[in-house]
């Protein structure tokens, strides 16, 4: 029933998210103030190149290891692969109905109930999935008032049952499980290999914007494999507002998986009152959270930031939010050599995606062609952190390599798994 999943790109960077029903506290190290000058001459925030424009999908699919074939006509979340380009399949499944797990309690968006190795309460626990917002893939529906379902186990740190992401399959109380329409306006996809989130509007992709995703790490006496953001179907629920943890503040914040929340990346408050991100937002676009997903601030050329996805929604507005896993074997696509990108000949510093960008709004960018981003003057050019172009082709090489078929780009949480196998083993 349990089928090994990759883990996430392991990348030494301790940073802060949400845990369980919050964010939890970590040590804040000094402030330092670090200048960096736009295309206009203001200052701004430096933020490391992001993931490549669009990842090959292929036959990744969510239920990759699956025991359970796509069935004749199944199209879904579940079975639908991971291809950010095929705009209308993307669309059709974001407007798919979710079943959901509704166990009757009201307000339960943050409860949690189990699956069981066989229809009856009395057997193993051998997953764990949160009420109202996460979605689940009906296997079969029994006779005796049981199904058989699949999802990625949303284990938190306090679970009694430790199937860190791991996609798992088991039964639950048919009478549980119900269907939701999903906004019919607007769908979000986050991809866990390219650390974008994607944002789909009427049928089209609208715009990407850098996010983060969590991370393993250390807490001072143990790793937590519980930071790893649980891959599946989601959706969005209400909206929290402002995370606070020690000196942090993570504004915006909406709820999809108990837990887990999408919000703006972190800022502390300078003596004056006024927000600093400075030790945080350069490690939007890498994996660095306890478990949340940070979304940039920065607006993108279609106007689009935490800010503006915040204003789009109302609580219970129903937006489906879709995590693809990184599978092992997943690569990112190298763009095409003759890909338009932008830049400022008067001494600009970055290149751009777009001849318009927020960061330099007055400015008139000129055209060049990515197959020439390694050449006089481009090659010295930085990857702007508004418009979030594609990573040179070195730097998306590099992430390929670590993904390759047969690896494991995160040896540490396969080893934090090895408990769950053998709880599986032992009972």
């Amino acid at each position: 029933m349990i089928r090994r999943i990759a883990a996430l790109l392991s990348a030494a960077l301790l940073l802060f998210s949400a845990a369980a029903l919050g964010e939890e506290d970590v040590e804040i190290e000094e402030i330092v103030e670090n200048v960096l000058l736009d295309d206009e001459g203001q200052e701004i925030p430096l933020t490391p190149e992001p993931e490549g424009s669009s990842a090959s999908g292929g036959e990744f699919i969510p239920s990759r290891g699956s025991s359970y074939a796509p069935r004749p006509g199944e199209n879904n979340y579940w079975t639908l692969p991971m291809d950010i380009t095929d705009e209308a399949a993307v669309w059709e499944m974001l407007m798919q109905p979710i079943t959901v797990v509704d166990t009757g309690k009201k307000n339960s968006e943050k409860a949690q109930t189990y699956l069981y190795r066989e229809p009856d309460e009395n057997s193993l626990k051998i997953g764990v999935v949160t009420c109202e917002s996460q979605g689940v893939r009906v296997l079969e529906t029994l006779d005796s008032g049981w199904s058989l379902v699949e999802c990625y186990s949303s284990s938190f740190h306090d679970t009694k049952v430790e199937a860190w992401n791991l996609l798992v399959s088991g039964y639950i109380p048919t009478d549980y499980l119900k269907q939701v329409e999903p906004n019919p306006e607007m769908g979000i996809v986050v991809d866990k290999l390219t650390q974008r989130l994607y944002i789909f509007q009427e049928g089209k992709l609208l715009t990407s914007l850098l996010c983060s995703t969590g991370l393993t790490m250390w807490n001072g006496s143990k790793y937590q494999p519980y930071n790893e953001t649980r891959s599946g179907e989601f959706l969005l629920m209400s909206k929290v507002g402002t995370l606070i943890s020690d000196r942090l503040y993570c504004d915006m914040a909406i709820r999809f998986n108990s837990g887990d929340m999408m919000h703006e990346v972190p800022h502390v408050k300078n003596a004056d009152g006024t927000k600093n991100y400075s030790s945080t937002e350069f490690k939007l676009g890498t994996k660095c959270s306890h478990g949340c997903i940070r979304v940039q601030r920065n607006k993108t050329p279609e106007g689009v930031n935490m800010s503006w996805i915040w204003n789009q929604l109302k609580s219970g507005s129903r937006v489906k939010f879709v995590i693809w896993e990184d599978w092992q074997g997943r690569q990112i696509n190298i763009p095409d050599a003759d890909t338009p990108l932008y830049y400022n000949p008067d001494k600009g510093q970055y290149y751009h995606r777009s001849s318009f960008c927020y960061m330099a709004k007055a400015v008139t960018f000129q055209p060049f062609s990515y197959g020439e981003l390694e050449q006089e003057p481009f090659s010295k050019l930085k990857n702007c952190p508004y418009c979030t172009p594609p990573q040179r082709e070195a730097e998306i090489q590099a992430v390929n390599e670590a993904y390759a078929e047969g690896g494991d780009h995160d040896e540490l949480l396969t080893s934090l798994r090895q408990g769950y196998y053998e709880y599986l083993q032992n009972n």
